[in-house]
């Protein structure tokens, strides 16, 4: 017969080694004793026993093998307590792999919020705009006061709206006759959108193409060409107008309707004299005042 030194469990089979209730190295009767009966030998060496009992060494055992076997984790609460000290030293490594983790949540999540206000700025309302000179493409220097003319015009229609911002005239023919970027000038006036164009007369036909750009992206918000005759260019100028200020996405009331569509003569003839004589006041050369003054 043999007996369990831990539950004191007797077992009849002599062939069964360990406890079937709690796993422990069965011992025949012979070889248990209880610590309650004083100090247990181990060879020739004492050992004084703790509360419970103690299994002595089997025949031909060493005494190294016996404490081993005698302190291994033979119930499943040992094995739980080792497994939480094998999970205590993983947990350094998983607090940095949380924090890398929320680290690149944290960046994708700006980066989405960028993209987002990137494209809401992109579709929202423009309130600031520069209008560059636009380009006399005639190939005839007496029409420079064509082009001239129409640029300033559109800067005077737009500057009369009261919720947008446009760039003063004297400070966008400083860039007259320079090869300079758009979206650069845009970012250095602190605009949204830049207005540029180029005017074409064959004859009495006129040609205007006009761009809009937006400087945040440098795409090109709306862009439009125009084929009249001369004698339309009055009201051309303020169909050009009003088409920037929708693109602009600007909410136009009925008075600044009437300010971009208002025209101070319905005489071309007169018209194209006013434009001649602005480009020549526009010198600034005593030279040009007479010339200036004979076509007012």
């Amino acid at each position: 017969m043999k007996r369990c030194p831990k539950c004191n469990r007797a077992e009849s089979d002599d062939s069964l080694a360990f406890c079937r209730a709690d796993g422990t190295r069965l011992l025949s009767d012979s070889g248990f004793v209880s610590e309650s009966a004083g100090t247990l030998k181990l060879g020739s060496a004492p050992v004084t026993g703790e509360a419970g009992t103690r299994i002595l060494p089997q025949e031909g055992a060493t005494t190294d093998e016996a404490l081993s076997r005698d302190t291994a984790p033979t119930t499943m609460l040992d094995r739980q307590r080792l497994g939480s000290g094998t999970r205590q030293l993983d947990e350094p490594k998983l607090r940095r792999v949380a924090v890398i983790v929320a680290a690149l949540i944290a960046v994708a999540l700006t980066a989405s919020a960028y993209l987002y206000l990137s494209r809401g700025k992109s579709a929202a309302a423009k309130n600031s705009i520069a209008v560059l000179p636009f380009q006399n493409a005639s190939g005839d220097p007496n029409m420079e006061y064509l082009s001239d003319g129409i640029s300033e015009n559109i800067i005077n229609s737009l500057s009369q709206l009261s919720n947008v911002r446009v760039v003063a005239r004297t400070t966008m023919f400083s860039f007259k006759g320079k090869d300079a970027d758009p979206r650069a000038v845009g970012r250095q006036l602190g605009v949204d959108a830049v207005l540029t164009g180029r005017v074409v007369q064959r004859g009495d036909t006129l040609s205007i193409q006009a761009d809009l750009l937006n400087v945040s992206d440098g795409s090109q918000t709306w862009g439009e060409q125009y084929n009249r005759k001369l004698t339309d260019l009055v009201a051309l100028q303020g169909e050009i107008a009003r088409d920037v200020s929708n693109k602009l996405r600007l909410k136009l009331s009925g008075a600044d309707e009437q300010k971009l569509t208002k025209t101070y003569t319905a005489n071309p003839e007169a018209h194209q004299l006013y434009l001649k004589g602005l480009f020549y006041r526009n010198k600034f050369n005593m030279i040009y005042t007479e010339t200036s003054v004979r076509h007012f």
